[in-house]
């Protein structure tokens, strides 16, 4: 880089020395455009820089026009678009200056005009880049240079397509049909003939008029040296074949495009033709080979981010890794203000070109992003579907469940009173019979058991909520349970609750926790002060359960607190516990309305 800045410094200092004139700025702008055409970008901004104050000096109106163009130029490829638009700008200051009877004044303000046009195109000022080429193509019509005005009615007529002016951009692209190949210019009477055909397609014009611009464009192709407007045609035929349904046609299109030579270095443009060649292939039926490019899609579109990347990197070992290339430099000094004119209009017109293909690759790749989030969203719906129903079976599970553990508790309950209570009251009556201590030792020992089994049988039998609200069978089942040893407390909040309004199913459920928890409390924990709380958290009841007891630093959890999990999952509440050798608090919060 060293040796480039001084090589440009000894160049200006020469150019400075000769004498401040037309000449001299002609000479800088051809040292700029050969530093430019390698990619020294910066390093041409760099002499354009230092030039600046031989070209506030010069008089020539078409040499400071030429000039502020070029930097406009350099700058627009650096991404300084704000640079860009002063330097066109100082540029159009003396526009008015120039001599509309030179040729050479008039091609520098067309070129002014197309580049501006190309910028505006760029900054999405639509309106402005249609202004600039209504002007380029206005004044183009007076050159004498046919391939000069052949590339502006081209670059010109790309913008009139983005602003749907069909009817002028079929004009002039007709016109440069004819000049270039009058002149023989087969490359840009190709491109011009793709543009003309993608104008025909977008008029809804007959398909034998296309297809006879096609015959055109077919019968010079052996004489076309450029592959990119190879590319470009049949990648817009491709397009239309494939938007008139011509499947066919359109997948012997991507054929040819595919076969060319270069093909690969555009790596966005293979994925685009893979990508919408499996859908003509689909559309005849072909499903061998539409899988074979949907898959060459997919390969391209995973390795797509890693090949730019290396090709990034490769760019920038090119552009600095050469220092010989330096020498090129004087060589490419001696060329003519024509080329370097004729490369700003193909620098121009490469840039249009790269906007329609990027709004075609943009407008393809949506679609496949819109249909991927379509497939995803229906994938959704699919699995909220079977975890609701999945949802909806565990509950059902849950509450035949619980409907049949209340039911063999009232079986049970029945089986112990009406069975074990009355043999164990007939033994009592049978021994009661006979005199002695030891009888009456037996008979207090049956009457104890039988009452402990009387109890148990009433605890597995449900409560009848019709007759006491679930507050007063709690509270009373609490009290039956209290002793000097364990005090039971029981609240309710707040006070005036109306506790009606629980269905029988939810209240027994609750019966049933708090039932198991004190129960637990006593057996397990040897608790000796237990506090029940519930609270009323709309639209949640919140229940508290909290004892002093032993937790489970000493006890697992068993089978109780797996079936008050399964209570309150039938509920659809939530059951948590904290359990420790200081005590154990339960707190579940159940949905109520």
């Amino acid at each position: 880089m060293k040796r480039v800045l001084l090589f440009v410094g000894v160049v200006f200092l020469f150019v400075s020395v000769i004498g401040q004139n037309t000449a001299e700025i002609r000479r800088v702008l051809e040292i700029t455009d050969s530093l430019y055409s390698l990619g020294k970008v910066d390093s041409a901004l760099i002499v354009c820089r230092q030039a600046a104050p031989l070209v506030r000096q010069e008089k020539n109106p078409g040499a400071i026009v030429s000039f502020y163009t070029s930097q406009g130029v350099y700058l627009r490829s650096s991404g300084m678009l704000p640079d860009a638009v002063k330097s066109y700008d100082t540029a159009l200051e003396y526009v008015g200056r120039l001599d509309t009877t030179s040729e050479d004044d008039r091609q520098s303000a067309v070129v002014l005009y197309n580049n501006l046009s190309t910028l505006h195109m760029d900054m999405k000022s639509l309106d402005k880049s249609e202004e600039y080429a209504l002007l380029a193509v206005s004044l183009a019509d007076k050159c004498t240079d046919k391939t000069f005005r052949a590339q502006i009615y081209t670059v010109a007529s790309s913008v009139f397509i983005i602003r749907k002016l069909y009817g002028q951009a079929k004009e002039y692209l007709a016109k440069a049909i004819e000049l270039s190949h009058e002149e023989g210019q087969f490359d840009k009477e190709l491109g011009a003939l793709t543009y003309y055909m993608l104008v025909l397609q977008k008029t809804d014009s007959s398909q034998s008029e296309i297809n006879r611009y096609a015959g055109k464009a077919d019968s010079i192709l052996p004489r076309v040296n450029s592959v990119m407007a190879l590319i470009n045609y049949y990648q817009i035929l491709f397009v239309i074949r494939q938007d008139n349904k011509d499947y066919q046609a359109a997948i012997a299109t991507a054929d040819k495009l595919l076969s060319l030579d270069g093909i690969t270095s555009y790596p966005f443009l293979l994925y685009d033709i893979y990508n919408n060649l499996h859908l003509a292939y689909k559309s005849v039926h072909d499903y061998e080979h539409a899988y074979a490019a949907l898959s060459q899609a997919q390969q391209l579109n995973d390795s797509l981010f890693q090949k730019e990347k290396a090709k990034q990197l490769e760019e920038l070992s090119v552009k600095y890794e050469s220092k010989e290339k330096e020498l090129e430099i004087q060589k490419l000094n001696e060329e003519k203000r024509w080329a370097r004119q004729r490369l700003y209009v193909a620098l121009g017109g490469s840039g249009v070109i790269l906007v329609i293909s990027g709004l075609f690759f943009a407008y393809f790749v949506q679609r496949q992003r819109l249909r991927a989030e379509r497939q995803k969203r229906e994938m959704e719906t699919q699995r909220h579907e079977f975890e609701q129903l999945q949802r909806v079976t565990e509950q059902k599970l849950t509450r035949n469940y619980l409907d049949k553990l209340e039911y063999e508790h009232a079986r049970l309950a029945k089986e112990l009173h009406d069975g074990v209570c009355n043999d164990l009251f007939s033994m009592e009556v049978s021994v009661d019979s006979q005199q002695g201590v030891q009888t009456r030792d037996w008979i207090a020992n049956l009457r104890k058991i039988r009452e402990n089994i009387r109890l148990v049988s009433h605890e597995l039998l449900p409560p009848v909520f019709q007759e006491a609200t679930i507050n007063e069978i709690i509270s009373d089942y609490l009290e039956s349970l209290s002793t000097q040893e364990c005090p039971i407390s029981f609240k309710t909040l707040p006070e005036d609750v109306e506790w009606a309004v629980l269905p029988d199913t939810m209240s027994l459920n609750i019966y049933r926790i708090i039932q198991e928890a004190v129960s637990n409390a006593l057996k397990h924990a040897c608790a000796t002060r237990i506090s029940v709380v519930m609270e009323w958290k709309l639209p949640n009841l919140e229940i508290r359960i909290v004892d002093n007891g032993k937790g489970s630093a000493t006890h697992k959890p068993g089978i109780g607190i797996q079936t008050m999990k399964e209570r309150v999952a039938a509920l659809k509440g939530t059951f948590t516990i904290d359990s420790t050798m200081s005590g154990t608090t339960i707190i579940v919060l159940i949905p109520v309305f």
